[in-house]
């Protein structure tokens, strides 16, 4: 157990020193750029990868090869940036993904701060990007089209379209059930909507079975008891209480559908709703998460760029384990 995880960040460790080696490749071969010098070989570990001139600015640059981040991670990367920000110099954040519009945002109030996410780095590397020597990079560059419209944009606009309230419930459920069928199947079952149990005590918005053999639903699975995904769409307006976590704890059951659940939602849930997702899994090993519009926002664009979408799903749960 241990080797698989020391191989395991050890690939993550590669991954993330390709993706620094390669961009700064691509800052040498491009004319605006000089004096790049990766700064781990210099400095260690100083939370800035590459210096650089850039348009007569110097530019310190932190690399991330994750191609999402929950808003937890980011807060972390701006404090870890944030001892730069009084600096003269340019603080630039690079990853090779997309944040959310709610993320970016946010981000937007950090006027000492530069994004280069996948389409910044297209835009300015645009001639470089076709001589990267990692091939998976390659691909995942010349797959990002800036101005195509795809089934995942559709879908956001779709989810952006709807609006809140118990009004639209319904419409609100066909999006999350459309989204989360283009995103995980074939390998979950196509959504079933609106069951109930044998006594019609607990009805379940939507279930996807889950009988994959591989991968990281296998893992849900087995760690999880994620037999079937059980999704609970709620359109409120208004901040979902702990009687919702109660609602989707009731459909759990080890003997039924698994243990696992989703609470879809339009705004943060109250205090009383992650304190309650803590007691119920604590007591009770039902683990629920929450998913909103930003997080199905991010899965969408990760599926739009060939990356594994449930990469949001698995942040989620380590955020919520590792913050207990």
């Amino acid at each position: 157990m241990m080797q698989s995880k020391q191989m395991y960040s050890a690939t993550n460790a590669l991954t993330g020193y390709i993706f620094e080696y390669e961009l700064a490749g691509m800052m040498k071969q491009h004319q605006d750029f000089s004096n790049v010098v990766m700064e781990s070989l210099v400095h260690g570990d100083s939370g800035i990868d590459i210096i650089a001139d850039y348009r007569g600015e110097t530019v310190l640059i932190q690399c991330k090869v994750s191609p999402i981040f929950s808003m937890s991670r980011l807060e972390q990367i701006l404090k870890q940036l944030s001892v730069y920000k009084s600096s003269k110099d340019k603080v630039v954040l690079a990853f090779p993904g997309e944040l959310s519009s709610k993320q970016k945002s946010e981000l937007r109030k950090h006027d000492w701060l530069t994004i280069w996410d996948i389409d910044e780095i297209s835009k300015i590397f645009y001639s470089q990007i076709r001589r990267l020597q990692s091939e998976e990079l390659k691909r995942l560059f010349e797959k990002n089209e800036l101005f195509s419209t795809t089934e995942e944009d559709e879908l956001l606009t779709q989810l952006n379209k709807c609006s809140k309230g118990n009004r639209h419930w319904m419409a609100y459920q066909k999006i999350c059930a459309n989204i989360l069928e283009h995103l995980f199947c074939p390998n979950l079952g196509k959504p079933i909507i609106e069951l109930s149990d044998h006594v019609r005590a607990n009805r379940r918005d939507i279930i996807m079975a889950n009988y994959c053999d591989e991968g990281y639903w296998k893992y849900l699975r087995g760690r999880y008891r994620a037999d079937y995904i059980i999704v609970d769409s709620k359109n409120y307006s208004t901040k979902v209480d702990k009687n919702c976590v109660l609602q989707i704890a009731n459909y759990l059951k080890d003997y039924g559908p698994g243990m696992f659940g989703i609470i879809a939602l339009r705004t943060e849930p109250k205090e009383s709703a992650f304190h309650t997702q803590r007691e119920i899994w604590m007591a009770h090993n039902k683990l629920i998460i929450f998913i909103n519009d930003t997080d199905f926002e991010q899965m969408l664009m990760l599926k739009k760029n060939g990356i594994n979408p449930e990469e949001v799903i698995k942040q989620k749960i380590e955020d919520f384990r590792l913050g207990l």
